[in-house]
């Protein structure tokens, strides 16, 4: 059962009724900036409610809805689950050697069912849109999200609308068409969001991401979805929080999200203490970075640059993202695609995990600051890898070795490749 009270702006404060509401708060919008609403909940019921030997003994089967009492889907029938969450927390001693901090932990969302974190958005997303009786579902993406809509659409019988630019990899196109999505290309990323927020207003479709200018609001349903992140990492490190966690950022829901598990689990005095929070962009773009850097309140757009990080690679931000940056004591971090490609390659080498070059920022992040001295080689570091490297082979193929020739099945052949090839003796 859900314990959800109200929509709360995360600026002015402001409060409203759990009801359709994807654009931020009206009360406190400038043409500058708008803030980000979150669900409030009733935590002193729920603390009563959950412990940590409840929380343990629930089934792992049951996805994102083990926390339903911290979730906003308030129908039962309606928390429909593909079998997302309960992803592994990976301690990398290999990988944690090779960058200088003992006890690294990659929180693998790669095993999701789409293979990104963007599922648990998802579910939780479109859950509350059967509440609100959604007929059709609709998201502006190309990359992450924008699969994950049309599976979990797909899943309950959901039209599924999806807006991309002209230049969607082909992998992606056809990803998204197996799923049964209705893809339209659009010239412009700002033509996608106007398309999109006109069908929202005027033909009533639900959607799923964000769509808002000039700052990103996101659907608040879905964000709390990307909670259960935070929540296993507790659980996963016994209770306890970890010194930092880095976070590949675009929008930001994710980093949000996870800082605000830890808020709630702690108010209800299930861990003690919270992480710094480090949000890591494409050294090419990074609006958080720039927004820190100057000191302001609020992400001023930066100019588009074309990154490898193409799940990341947005040209603004959240105001959620920057609240959780300098609320929690973190830092805004930037990764350039060089350095993103050779830890993609670093990380599958060592720990046999192949993330999608994006999701490689967060530990391109800690890398960062552990050269900078900004992190002690003891402190308990985790990053989230976010999606899987299958979704973009192309970016990872340009830095690899082609094929070369054949050889005859001749030992000695074999022997003088493994020589020479790769220094192996057999």
């Amino acid at each position: 059962m859900s314990y959800a009270l109200e929509l709360k702006c995360l600026k002015c404060g402001a409060s409203y009724p759990l009801q359709s509401m994807f654009e931020g708060c009206p009360k406190c919008r400038t043409d500058k900036m708008v803030s980000n609403l979150e669900i409030n909940y009733d935590y002193d019921r729920v603390g009563n409610m959950l412990d940590k030997d409840t929380l343990q003994k629930r089934s792992k089967e049951r996805g994102v809805w083990k926390y339903e009492e911290l979730l906003p889907v308030k129908v039962a029938q309606h928390m429909f689950t593909l079998g997302e969450g309960n992803t592994p927390l990976v301690k990398c001693e290999r990988l944690g050697r090779k960058v200088g901090i003992r006890n690294l932990y990659i929180k693998d969302e790669t095993r999701n069912p789409t293979w990104s974190f963007k599922d648990r958005h998802s579910c939780t997303a479109i859950a509350k849109g059967l509440e609100f009786g959604a007929k059709v579902v609709t998201v502006s993406s190309y990359t992450n999200m924008a699969g994950s809509t049309a599976a979990y659409a797909a899943r309950v019988g959901l039209s599924c609308v999806v807006f991309v630019p002209s230049f969607v990899p082909e992998n992606m196109l056809t990803w998204l068409q197996v799923y049964g999505a209705k893809v339209v290309p659009v010239t412009t990323s700002e033509g996608r969001w106007a398309l999109e927020s006109r069908c929202v207003r005027e033909l009533g479709w639900y959607p799923v991401g964000t769509y808002t200018s000039p700052m990103a609001t996101y659907n608040p349903y879905g964000v709390e979805g990307l909670k259960t992140i935070g929540y296993e990492i507790c659980e996963q490190l016994g209770w306890r929080a970890p010194n930092k966690i880095f976070s590949p950022t675009a929008y930001g829901g994710n980093i949000w999200a996870t800082w605000k598990a830890f808020q709630e689990f702690e108010k209800m005095g299930l861990v003690e203490g919270k992480p710094a929070m480090i949000s890591v962009e494409p050294e090419v773009l990074g609006p958080i970075a720039n927004a820190i850097s100057k000191g302001l309140d609020y992400v001023e757009p930066v100019p588009w640059k074309n990154s490898s990080a193409l799940s990341i690679a947005g040209t603004t931000s959240s105001y959620q993202a920057l609240k959780t940056v300098r609320e929690s004591g973190g830092s805004a971090v930037k990764a350039s695609d060089e350095a993103l490609v050779e830890m993609q390659k670093l990380l599958a080498s060592l720990e046999g995990i192949y993330g999608e070059v994006a999701s490689m920022a967060s530990i391109v992040g800690a890398k960062v600051l552990r050269e900078k001295g900004e992190i002690q080689e003891d402190e308990t570091v985790v990053c989230i890898v976010t999606s899987t490297g299958l979704k973009a082979l192309e970016t990872t193929r340009k830095s690899m070795p082609g094929l070369f020739s054949a050889i005859e099945p001749n030992w000695s052949m074999f022997a003088n490749l493994m020589k020479q090839r790769y220094g192996m003796t057999v």
